[in-house]
């Protein structure tokens, strides 16, 4: 019976941080260099995901408070990055959050906060102090798998660019703009709801 919860919750956290989402994000900022250093660049993204949904998982809830920073905050910032990146995707700018090298891309804003992102890091801030303060192994294999999915996932994007082309790609990369746009705004009502009950009565 855990097994299946346990796979729920990986299926649900793979759907939070959906790195397909990311592909086409992936795709933009890494166009024009070489096949070697776009691989680099989609396992550091793993990576960096990875450990920061660990960071989330042990200490996440910590930090916050430690801030005094609410996390129905901490989802409208991120719904306002989200929705940036996918304001831009939809309307083909390379200029605003696009200004980044390829490198610096794997860490902002593909790791954080498209995969690791606010609803991801809440999620596993919840998985981790669900079981009273113990630290659970399957929940640490949970986010290790997500990871290696989503370096798998990214690592394949080169054959899906070759066999969409610029004109495929390109229509698709509006089209998950306007679900990264759509997920930035339902994020930050979700968020705002949370906070103001009163304004959803």
């Amino acid at each position: 019976m855990k097994l299946s919860s346990d796979v729920t919750t990986l299926v649900a956290l793979f759907a939070i941080v959906s790195p397909i989402t990311s592909i086409p994000l992936f795709l933009s900022l890494t166009s024009g260099i070489t096949r070697e250093k776009r691989r680099i660049i989609a396992l550091q993204t793993a990576l960096v995901s990875g450990l920061t949904l660990f960071i989330a998982y042990f200490v996440g809830d910590v930090i916050l408070k430690l801030l005094s920073i609410q996390m129905d905050a901490f989802r409208i910032a991120g719904a306002l990055i989200i929705g940036a990146i996918g304001w831009s995707m939809v309307m083909g700018r390379k200029g605003g959050v696009f200004e980044v090298s390829p490198l610096g891309a794997a860490v902002v804003p593909l790791a954080i906060p498209m995969m690791a992102g606010p609803g991801a890091i809440a999620t596993v801030i919840a998985i981790g102090n669900s079981d009273v303060g113990i630290v659970r192994v399957a929940d640490v294999i949970i986010i290790l798998v997500l990871s290696i999915l989503t370096g798998l996932l990214l690592l394949a994007a080169e054959p899906i660019e070759r066999i969409l082309g610029e004109q495929g790609l390109m229509v698709l990369t509006r089209i998950f703009g306007l679900l990264l746009l759509a997920i930035a705004v339902s994020t930050a009502m979700s968020a705002i709801a949370s906070a103001f009950p009163g304004l959803s009565n």
